[in-house]
């Protein structure tokens, strides 16, 4: 009983020296937002994307996709989504805000609100309360679905549901401050060593 206790510290202490995360920040590969006033014009060279409504009930989309395809089969621990917001019109913070998985592709440079993709999954965020600061959006188990094959990556839309007078402003990537997508992973050729040496440690065959 001693011998095998010590094994399994000895297995914990094997585990912790070689599992551990690593960290990424990715920049988006494509980030538009979508103008219902005006519902051909495309707006993917802009430094900055709206989400909310404005007069008259004209609501304002803003998309964004992150390149997942160097990240295959790890494990994603975390994944958040920052966003730079600077500025706002009518209320604010504004209600009723949502973030969908896209389930339709689209590029930046050609995406309008007449064609904006289409979108599945859904669920309501908190709204940036604070101007000149991060606005931080957890996506973990969206990201994680991507690397796994899941989920087609056509990335995220950031939507308001209602027609109150309400929005925000946020830095784009061609712009200073750019959105980020912030990862913390284990890769999986660290999880495959672990469990190796674990079998070896107790002959498990």
């Amino acid at each position: 009983m001693f011998s095998r206790a010590i094994m399994w510290i000895l297995a914990l202490v094997f585990v912790t020296g070689i599992v551990h995360a690593d960290q990424a920040t990715l920049y988006p590969c494509d980030d538009s937002d979508v103008w219902m006033d005006t519902p051909d014009a495309n707006r993917g060279s802009e430094q900055f994307c709206q989400v909310g409504c404005i007069s008259s009930g004209y609501r304002r989309n803003t998309l964004i996709k992150f390149d997942l395809s160097s990240y295959s089969g790890v494990t994603v621990n975390s994944a958040t989504i920052r966003l730079m917001v600077f500025y706002s019109w009518g209320d604010f913070p504004t209600d009723e805000l949502f973030i969908a998985q896209n389930s339709t592709d689209w590029d930046e440079l050609s995406v309008t609100w007449n064609n904006k993709p289409l979108y599945g999954l859904f669920y309501s965020i908190t709204a940036p309360s604070v101007l000149y600061d991060w606005w931080e959006i957890d996506v973990t188990d969206w990201v994680q679905g991507v690397v796994e094959g899941t989920y087609s990556n056509y990335g995220f839309q950031l939507f308001q549901s209602d027609t109150d007078y309400a929005g925000f402003s946020m830095r784009s990537k061609e712009g200073v401050s750019s959105p980020e997508l912030v990862l913390d992973y284990t890769p999986s050729d660290l999880q495959s060593a672990t469990f190796g040496g674990i079998k070896a440690l107790f002959n498990l065959y």
